[in-house]
Formats: structure tokens, sequence, C-alpha cells
């Protein structure tokens, strides 16, 4: 959305949405004060769901990983000023980054152990062009690797949709390893070229928008069934949303909202039998 923070999450309040990610960038960017976001984030009536995102975090080594486990304390401390308990990390895009699983592994457990005493839990995410965990299926190899209660899974359900990712996937991860689940659309009905998979990073619509409305219902059926009952994130990066008032976009997020509890998680519910 556009505008300032504080346009943004009253518009997400008015829109009838009790909690919200938060972007460092919005705290730490905020033209009076970090200390003036975060005022305005605990003031704004909206539970934190966490804190996105550290980025090329594991598989670094010498002064690369110091540097990161700097910018991972600074992330964390941050996290839990605004009050959320969970900070997003994505899987790592370095070419520096080293892709063996076990050294992986040790680099998301030691982020895991400095967030412990914070009451925070690390999500991790895979992106398809990462050097560490291409897709949610490797990501979750790791996290069982790691063995850190408080590290979890993010899985991006456009992202797997575009991958062609057999929903039978879901059956090989344990529901209580998945922290977040981002929804979002994609207009176009396949990613074929890289330009597309760049379009569809920047130009995502909100579920039951784009073309994808059935694959999207059925991987969120199929993760109700799996055991799957936390929270839901819109990730929806589009570049013309910045030129729409905020409460247009809030108004339109509110509808995917809808969608979702009225259209598609009735297919879960027991028939009603006379």
């Amino acid at each position: 959305m556009a505008g300032s923070l504080e346009t943004r999450l009253s518009a997400a309040c008015q829109a009838g949405f009790t909690h919200v990610m938060i972007a460092a960038a919005d705290i730490v960017g905020h033209p009076v004060s970090a200390e003036t976001a975060v005022r305005t984030i605990h003031d704004g009536g909206l539970r934190v769901t966490g804190l996105k995102a550290l980025r090329d975090f594991e598989g670094l080594s010498g002064k690369l990983h110091a540097y990161k486990v700097d910018v991972a304390k600074s992330m964390l401390r941050l996290c839990r000023r605004v009050g959320g308990r969970l900070l997003l990390t994505e899987a790592s895009v370095s070419a520096h980054a080293d892709t063996d699983p076990e050294k992986i592994a040790r680099d998301l457990r030691k982020l895991a152990f400095l967030a412990l005493p914070m009451g925070i839990r690390v999500a991790f995410k895979g992106l398809s062009g990462s050097r560490t965990a291409r897709d949610f299926s490797t990501a979750a190899e790791i996290i069982s690797l790691a063995g850190c209660p408080n590290l979890g899974l993010v899985i991006d359900v456009l992202d797997a949709i575009a991958a062609d990712t057999p929903l039978d996937d879901l059956d090989l991860v344990f529901p209580d390893q998945i922290f977040l689940v981002q929804l979002s659309d994609f207009m176009l009905q396949e990613i074929r070229s890289a330009d597309e998979q760049a379009a569809a990073a920047h130009f995502r619509v909100f579920p039951g928008e784009g073309a994808h409305s059935e694959a999207i219902a059925r991987f969120i059926v199929k993760l109700k069934e799996i055991g799957y009952f936390g929270d839901y994130s819109f990730d929806v990066y589009n570049t013309d949303y910045l030129q729409m008032p905020a409460e247009t976009i809030a108004d339109r997020a509110r509808r995917a909202a809808e969608w979702l509890g009225e259209t598609v998680l009735r297919r879960t519910l027991p028939i009603p039998f006379f």
C-alpha cells in the first residue's frame, strides 16, 4: 500500500484486519524516528504477525557470516520492539552461500538460538532463485536437520503453484513446522520465462483476482486437511497498487479475505445431515 505507515495501518484496521506483517524498512525508514514508528504500530490496534525479511543469512563464512549475524541480532531486537513473535528469513541467493544442507541447518540453528530468549520464532522461506532452498520441501528438510522448536517454515502458495509442486508434497511436511502461509495470485496462467517470473514477483494480485484461484483454493484446502491452522498473510507486491489510495488496496484485501473464508474454507466444513 502507498502512503505513510500511519495511513497504511489505519487503512488495514478500517478494512477489518486484526493483524499485520511489518517490514523492517517501515520502521527504520520512518521520517520522524524508529521510535515513532514503533509507537505508531503499538497504538494502531493491530497485532504484529511478524517482521520481514532477513535475507542471505545462511551458508556464509568468515567476516560475511559475522556481518550477517549482527544484522540478524538487530532485526530480532526490532521484531521484539514492535511486539512481533516471528522473524521471516528468506533462503539465500548469495553466490557466496555454501549449499551443504548441514551447514545451512547449523546457521539456521544459530539464528533460532539467538531468537529463543526473545520469545521469537524464525520462519524460513525457500525461494526459486536460492542456492540453499529452492522450494518449501527443501526448506522443510533443512528445518528438520536443524531440530529447533522455534524454527519453522514459510510457504508461498503462488511460488509452489508456479513451480507445479504436487499437492502431495504437503503430506511430507508436519503442520507444526509451518509458521506462516503467504497468499497471492498472478494474472498470467503460466510463468514460462525469466521475464514473466520477474513480473510475477512485482505484479501480484490478491487471491481470487488472478488466473490461479482454483489452484490456490485446492492448496488451502490441502493445508487444512494436513492440520494447518496458523496465520495466513497476503504477500502482494504490485507497483500499480502504489499509485492507488491505501484504502482501495485494503478493501481489495478485505474482499480477498472474504473469498477465502466464504468460498474456499467452506469446502472443508462437514456436510450437515438432516
